[in-house]
């Protein structure tokens, strides 16, 4: 292999050769072959990534040129199925449909979850919740907000089961992994070792970045969910987002499908008796992230230039309340932004006026351009855009910025942890 090919980002198909002799590569868009559109998009996006982080990294090949990559493959394989019962931990849209597959599949199934993602509404919030979805599918299910305390673990795993975490709250302890036999993993929708933490798509569009990726990786007694992972991968797959994917909902519904399609692939395999290779994580390639609550880290500083602003506002979009400022004393989320550059400039005073409001749009002055919001409500949810008035000025003090700068999200099976009046 070339050391210019050798650097390109591949996806491994089919088996490699552990000695690192040789590897199968293919091209990261699937099924794509000469200059196609999607692989010119693929390699500019490819190349901003690069002058990002300085490096030149691939996924799922041996690596060869010196320079390293996110993972390398080992001389370590694992053979899991096939498999008669499926044990999931977590929630959200995407659990269930893990679920109604494995179940048409003819494989018993059964969810574990934490009280908050059975009392979560799916569907960007708007939906019914996952307990109610569960008992209108028949797909049974615990409430365990502890694991490795679950007395209905014990009967749920058999001797050819496997256990899919994807969200979950919990820590595995050493006996419940040993429970599932080495057969138990995570559903990652994450660049591992990168974009650790929680909150993966709002930073992702806080930097700009395209590129999405899963990876189901196996659990060990080091995960701690939010913080840290550091099991080996076993089955990825890379996509790009498309230009119109700009909100953490558009980044969701990729993922699910692209989740979706993955699952079917690793199931498929796993009842064919498929022998994975096993890839550990370059840590000199990681990044970590914390989580986020939008309503203490979602404000706008009106000081930040357009694209900044702009940027800002997406990721806290739905399926999210918006981004937070101050109107006339009162909170409101601004939601729908386009960054305008067409009407020049503002003088930095200016920023935060309303100067126009047609057709449904706010425009709202910014350092180097203008703001188009189509979205303005109240913290009750109630449209604000009828009652504003040009001239008005939105406005974030400076202490909430200080303080949304400072805050630290931390969440048990219950939701967000208040800190007690010591702690803070």
């Amino acid at each position: 292999m070339g050391a210019r090919r050798g650097h390109r980002l591949c996806r491994l198909v089919g088996d490699a050769d552990l000695s690192g002799k040789s590897a199968r590569l293919f091209d990261p868009i699937e099924g794509q072959r000469g200059k196609s559109p999607e692989k010119r998009e693929w390699k500019k996006t490819r190349r901003r990534e690069r002058k990002r982080t300085g490096s030149r990294l691939r996924i799922g090949a041996l690596d060869r040129s010196g320079e390293g990559g996110q993972t390398t493959l080992v001389k370590s394989t694992l053979k899991i199925g096939p498999i008669d019962r499926l044990v999931l931990f977590g929630g959200g849209p995407l659990m269930v449909a893990f679920a109604k597959e494995a179940i048409r599949r003819k494989i018993h199934t059964t969810l574990f979850a934490v009280k908050r993602h059975l009392e979560e509404a799916l569907e960007g919030g708007s939906g019914p919740t996952l307990r109610a979805v569960l008992e209108q599918e028949k797909i049974p299910f615990f409430h365990s907000d502890d694991i490795n305390r679950a007395s209905e673990l014990r009967s749920a795993v058999s001797s050819a089961a496997i256990g899919i975490g994807l969200g979950e709250a919990y820590t595995f302890s050493k006996e419940t992994i040993a429970l599932f036999q080495g057969r138990l993993f995570d559903f990652m929708t994450i660049r591992l070792p990168q974009y650790r933490g929680g909150a993966h798509f709002t930073w992702q569009i806080l930097r700009k970045n395209r590129i999405g990726c899963w990876n189901i990786q196996v659990i060990n007694e080091e995960m701690v969910p939010g913080v840290y992972d550091s099991g080996e991968i076993l089955k990825s797959r890379e996509y790009l987002l498309p230009r119109s994917a700009k909100i953490p909902s558009d980044y969701y519904e990729a993922a699910h499908e692209e989740g979706f399609k993955l699952f079917c692939e690793f199931l498929d395999e796993v009842q064919a008796g498929k022998e994975f290779g096993l890839a550990k994580l370059q840590e000199n390639f990681s990044s970590y992230f914390p989580r986020l609550h939008t309503l203490r880290h979602g404000w706008i500083d009106w000081s930040w230039r357009c694209d900044e602003i702009e940027t800002m506002i997406a990721a806290f979009d739905d399926p999210y309340p918006g981004t937070s400022t101050y109107l006339n004393g009162r909170r409101v989320f601004l939601k729908r932004c386009q960054a305008d550059d067409s009407e020049g400039t503002f003088h930095p005073f200016m920023a935060g006026l309303i100067y126009r409001i047609t057709d449904g749009a706010v425009f709202i002055a910014a350092r180097d351009g203008a703001l188009v919001v189509r979205m303005v409500s109240s913290e009750a949810g109630i449209d604000l855009i009828p009652t504003l008035k040009v001239g008005q000025r939105f406005f974030t003090p400076m202490k909430v910025l200080e303080e949304a700068m400072q805050y630290s999200a931390e969440y048990n099976a219950a939701g967000l942890v208040e800190a007690t009046e010591e702690e803070k």
